[in-house]
């Protein structure tokens, strides 16, 4: 018995989350109903939405131009048919809300502690991350300043690799198609790809649990549909200008669902993002091992029992019991590590055949007679009992776990009336399911016909109080001819418009974090960027090894090329304002360099050297070049000098 309470004990810890979650979502149940709550469908309604995008996307595909010269004309094209825009709004909103719905998931997951299923958990963060993958190259097929700002800051990020050059990010802000025209084809590589990949990734999500609930009740699928088509026809959505508009992007909203990373690149520099970005996601990762689920004592299948029913492998959760063949005979066996201790194939089984030590040893044959006999949920609080009567209770794993043959014989000799105290949403997610149609006789072991069902009745969490379960105790019993129906507190009743009207509001408050301005430009400001290939002179070579004249290159093999030194200089006084050395790539130092520097100054005028320090003498200058305010002064390399490029060069 030590062991048990020990066990219950540690389920009560555990299970603090879990009533709280009911608490703080069971007001809607008042409006949606308990089964149609859409708080406890979270993760559901964030498939459902990726279903909505997929599909709305796949539609606006159909008039979208995949060239970056067009692509933007063909958004607005798009945007300005009625039923082409709302579609378009539909893709967004969708997109944004399965980002806030895949959160809200993930908390309840924490708070809950269902996290400790490892491949579940892991699965679901690579989901979430890819998720966000799927809305930024997306995004950046509209090719707007929001497009352009989201290549720059990515570029950026990247260049914090050894492998990327940070003169990428000029590409952008410089509109040079010919550099960033192949990251656009790989966007739209990507938001294709990663979408199927992310379909793989769900299907990995519920692996491991039987009978998924992929998709909410029908009715709760045509109330989120019928809010976002609302909120999309009232809050259309609109592009930012096109990438052309200016070199610096300026005028870009932001998306906070996507882009809220991105933020920390205004705050931090490089390679602290990537401490940030690398750090957060192992910690969430970890969190399982960190926090390990107490492992517990699996059910007990005694073998000889067993009749072969096949109910216990079909009710469990999470796929533990296969019915196998052993010593020639077909029988359930048991997959220790898949089973969670909910006791449900408990209540599955006729003849006794399964136990666990934290199933209570029921009393049945007392010498009085209880008013009124109570199962409990372990993850049902500990309930407040009247005084007045005469109770029995039990606790048991889960109110699925309670077999109706047992109550039938407390009934015949025991106890006046039973009570099961259930979850409003079941921890182990089938457990007050299969424990209703057993009691409603729709599904086997069912309760027998011969008994009145009237004297049963289920309360869940948020529906149960002393009051209520004295007054079914004082019920009149119904005449034998007369059998009665069990008795179930628990919100039933749903309204539609005003369920509808909720998701819309919803929806609709989380519309304005989908185009806030966030400026990482400065329109005062005046910004020189300089960035563009250079090819320095040969410092070394390497002369042909081979004896074979006909295998001796013609001409000698670069060994190594000169590095370069940028200098910034004021105009007005030749102070120098920047200085640095960059040495051509390569493990020999042998392949033309990128160069790239970013800089805010007050200056009204700089100039600009580039100079080989092998050879001083191979020098490049630029002076007295004019800055502008807010679409920055770009320093290019064309036709062999230093020239600033316009607008539209």
């Amino acid at each position: 018995m030590d062991k048990q309470t020990d066990a219950l004990n540690t389920i009560k810890e555990r299970a603090r989350g879990h009533q709280l979650f009911q608490k703080i979502s069971s007001p809607l149940g008042r409006i949606y109903s308990t089964d149609l709550n859409p708080l406890y469908w979270l993760g559901g309604i964030a498939v459902l939405l990726f279903v909505v995008a997929c599909i709305s996307g796949v539609y606006i595909f159909i008039f979208y131009d995949i060239s970056p010269r067009h692509a933007w004309n063909s958004v607005e094209s798009m945007s300005a048919n009625i039923f082409n825009g709302w579609m378009r709004s539909i893709h967004r909103y969708s997109s944004d809300l399965l980002v806030v719905f895949i959160l809200l998931h993930l908390m309840h997951t924490l708070i809950t502690s269902k996290f400790k299923r490892l491949v579940s958990w892991i699965s679901g963060i690579v989901s979430f991350l890819i998720v966000i993958l799927i809305g930024v190259t997306g995004y950046m097929l509209v090719w707007d300043q929001k497009a352009k700002l989201t290549g720059y800051l990515t570029a950026r990020l990247f260049s914090g690799l050894p492998i990327f050059d940070p003169s990428i990010a000029g590409a952008f802000l410089l509109n040079d198609l010919n550099t960033v025209g192949g990251f656009f084809k790989v966007a739209l590589f990507g938001h294709i790809a990663f979408s199927l990949i992310t379909v793989i990734i769900i299907w990995i999500h519920v692996l491991r649990i039987s009978k998924p609930r992929i998709f909410p009740p029908k009715k709760l699928i045509i109330y989120t549909v019928i809010a976002l088509g609302i909120v999309s026809i009232l809050f259309p959505v609109k592009s930012d200008p096109p990438a052309q508009a200016s070199n610096l992007p300026t005028q870009t909203t932001f998306d906070w669902y996507y882009y809220f990373g991105y933020y920390l690149m205004k705050l931090f520099s490089v390679n602290q993002n990537w401490i940030i970005l690398v750090g957060s996601g192992l910690l969430l990762c970890v969190i399982p091992y960190v926090f390990r689920r107490k492992k517990k004592q699996p059910v007990y299948i005694d073998l000889e029992k067993c009749d072969a029913c096949n109910l216990c492998s079909y009710d469990c959760p999470y796929e533990a019991i296969d019915m196998l063949v052993k010593d020639g005979q077909r029988k359930a066996i048991l997959s220790p590590d898949k089973c969670v201790s909910c006791g449900i194939c408990i209540g599955s089984c006729g003849e006794h055949a399964i136990s666990h030590p934290q199933f209570p040893q029921l009393a049945l044959d007392p010498r009085e007679k209880a008013d009124v006999t109570i199962f409990s949920c372990s993850y049902f609080p500990d309930p407040d009992l009247p005084r007045e009567l005469n109770i029995v209770h039990y606790r048991v794993p889960c109110t699925g776990s309670v077999m109706p043959k047992d109550v039938q014989q407390i009934l015949a000799n025991n106890s006046r009336k039973v009570a099961l105290l259930s979850c409003e949403d079941c921890y182990y997610r089938l457990g007050k399911t299969w424990a209703l149609k057993r009691f409603l006789r729709k599904r086997a072991p069912a309760f027998s016909k011969k008994y009145d069902a009237s004297k049963l009745k289920l309360f869940t969490l948020t529906r149960y109080s002393k009051e209520g379960l004295l007054a079914f105790s004082k019920e009149n019993d119904k005449d034998s001819r007369q059998q009665g129906q069990l008795a179930v507190a628990d919100r039933q009743k749903s309204r539609p418009v005003l369920s509808t009207l909720i998701l819309t509001l919803f929806f609709a408050l989380m519309v304005p974090l989908s185009s806030t301005v966030v400026r990482f430009f400065d329109p005062t400001e005046k910004t020189l960027i300089v960035n563009f290939k250079y090819i320095s002179t040969p410092q070394e070579y390497e002369l042909g090894s081979s004896a074979a004249k006909h295998m001796q290159a013609q001409t000698p093999v670069v060994k190594k090329r000169s590095p370069v030194i940028l200098k910034i200089y004021s105009s007005r006084d030749r102070s120098l304002l920047y200085e640095k050395e960059y040495k051509p790539r390569g493990v020999r130092q042998d392949i033309a360099l990128f160069i790239y520097a970013q800089l805010v100054v007050k200056e009204e005028k700089l100039d600009i050297e580039l100079t080989e320090t092998a050879f001083p003498e191979k020098q490049f200058s630029l002076n007295n070049v004019g800055l502008k305010e807010g679409d920055g002064t770009f320093i290019v390399f064309k036709d062999g000098r230093l020239v600033a490029a316009g607008q539209t060069d």
